[in-house]
């Protein structure tokens, strides 16, 4: 197998500073890497099969394809990585092309299906039931966005009050959460189901988050067993390839907050001196191997 001949295509999010170290460490192993954005995808159907390209590239003729950033575009996102995948291409992650679905509801489901802790949380579909839900939660809660990211949508409610009057305009696009009250958290960072680091993120003053993209303090750690062991689990329940896990303690006892199928990583680097895009293409390479053998 001449490997010199693989050509890597990255899937949208194409000027981050993570697709530039994506970008670095491809061609530092003497590869070629493509970069596309999925809105400027051209799909065509004909003669019972379809192809898809962007301009003068060809996907068919590319080997490797890691897809970040293509939340805007998931339809088109998860019928190109199915079909690259039926071609025997190589696709990081592949639960984009299989069960995934963009929701922080069915997060939770698998959450359940696979045993995995998690803090209480509640969605309804009609404003009129959330007056069931109150009397079931603890206040104050969160109230999250069901497509959220970076914590961004995220709020804090301390009333029922509060929260019915947020929700009459809201109601279908967010969940309620009960609040756990914690001064930091932990995101372990994980690729073909091996933990290759952690940090721990402050709470911000004044705030009840921890994004790093706010402004949260950061700091290395190294989680025991029992935390590593969840995490993993977690990543396997959502059957992701790459992937951060948020988990906090909470009274003695571990939850998971989020599993991000996405996640960003120039805090991590530089905290912990590790660079995730050196895990990242080495486990492509290794998947286009078996495949190739």
């Amino acid at each position: 197998m001449k490997v010199k001949k693989i050509k890597f295509v990255i899937v949208g999010a194409s000027k981050t500073d993570n697709t530039k170290d994506l970008v670095c460490e491809i061609k530092s192993r003497g590869y070629k890497v493509y970069l596309i954005q999925p809105k400027k995808l051209i799909f065509e159907f004909s003669k019972n099969k379809y192809t898809a390209w962007q301009e003068n590239l060809k996907l068919d003729n590319m080997d490797i394809f890691i897809f970040r950033g293509y939340n805007v575009n998931i339809v088109e996102a998860k019928i190109l990585a199915e079909k690259l995948i039926r071609e025997k291409k190589v696709v990081i992650d592949e639960a984009l092309a299989k069960e995934l679905i963009p929701s922080k509801i069915y997060e939770l489901s698998q959450f359940i299906r696979y045993g995995i802790s998690h803090p209480k949380t509640f969605q309804a579909l009609d404003l009129s039931s959330y007056k069931y839900i109150f009397d079931k939660i603890n206040f104050p809660v969160i109230i999250k966005p069901l497509y959220g990211q970076k914590g961004q949508g995220i709020v804090k409610m301390d009333t029922k009050r509060q929260v019915y009057n947020f929700l009459k305009n809201n109601y279908k696009g967010y969940l309620i959460q009960e609040y756990l009250e914690i001064d930091s958290d932990i995101r372990i960072f994980i690729v073909n189901n091996k933990v290759i680091g952690a940090i721990r993120r402050f709470i911000i003053p004044g705030d009840f988050r921890s994004n790093v993209s706010l402004g949260a303090k950061v700091e290395q750690v190294h989680p025991n067993r029992e935390m590593t062991d969840l995490a993993i689990r977690a990543v396997k329940a959502m059957k992701y390839e790459v992937a951060g896990v948020d988990i906090i303690t909470h009274k003695g006892k571990l939850y998971v907050l989020e599993v991000n199928s996405t996640p960003q990583w120039q805090k991590f680097k530089k905290v912990t001196g590790i660079n995730p895009a050196k895990y990242i293409i080495g486990y492509s390479l290794l998947k286009y191997k078996k495949i190739n053998k």
